[in-house]
């Protein structure tokens, strides 16, 4: 580093064990660079996304919640003096921006970690729609044309396998295969991929696994689509289907 006129800033510099819950981790575990100490944290933040040792993404989670009720009370507040139109733009700029970005990470984490992600979504919705209290949330989510977090998520991994396959970008492109079955047999056209084998747990919801699966999940005519544009109409439309 000093080669490069580098210098380690020990107050930014992190780093953490990933572990299961009941793995055994030594508590004594330090890096050392030159005379600094780094010890290891319970969570890191990089690129706004927040991971924890456990990869339970549950504090990811509360602070896009946080992030985004400050909004949602801010949209509350003006509401009576917007537009539906403008009421929507204001939702998707301040609101579901927060709750979408980098949701892929979210893929394959149980309901009650999601939950309160969609909490914050139905009280957008409710505010945005300006519906009675005793609408049912899948009409007013089906009225904006909004589609529940499952399935926002789901979206986003499927539309990142899809490009994958167009090869790009890389190293994304690098996580997914084809598959390859014997000669002779009708799936052979069927555009599958590989799922790779992995243990319960973690492994299912690594990116090669859950992103196969998935993807092999959807009906032909969408694994066929010819443009990105066809194929994000296409998966919008049979995602809202299954609401």
């Amino acid at each position: 580093m000093s080669c490069n006129r580098l210098k380690l800033n020990c107050r930014k510099t992190e780093f953490i064990i990933y572990s299961s819950k009941h793995a055994v981790v030594p508590e004594d575990l330090e890096l050392r660079i030159r005379d600094s100490l780094v010890t290891p944290s319970e969570q890191v933040r990089n690129l706004g996304v927040t991971f924890d040792k456990h990869m339970s993404m549950k504090t990811h989670v509360r602070n896009a919640c946080s992030s985004a009720m400050v909004s949602v009370r801010h949209l509350g507040k003006i509401r009576p003096y917007l537009t539906c139109e403008a009421a929507k733009s204001v939702a998707h700029a301040l609101i579901t921006s927060k709750l979408d970005n980098c949701n892929s990470l979210l893929a394959g984490l149980p309901a009650s970690t999601l939950k309160p992600v969609q909490r914050v979504l139905n009280i957008t919705a409710r505010i945005v729609s300006r519906c009675p209290k005793d609408t049912h949330v899948q009409h007013m989510l089906r009225s904006l044309h909004w589609l529940p977090i499952d399935s926002r998520v789901l979206f986003k991994v499927l539309l990142i396998v899809f490009k994958a396959l167009k090869g790009y970008p890389l190293y994304i492109a690098e996580l997914v295969r084809v598959h390859k079955p014997r000669p002779g047999l009708r799936s052979g056209s069927d555009n599958l991929l590989h799922i790779p084998r992995t243990r319960v747990g973690f492994g299912d919801c690594s990116f090669p696994a859950f992103a196969s699966k998935a993807y092999n999940d959807l009906p032909r005519n969408i694994r066929q689509s010819p443009s990105v544009d066809t194929f994000k109409a296409r998966l919008k439309t049979y995602l809202f289907n299954r609401m």
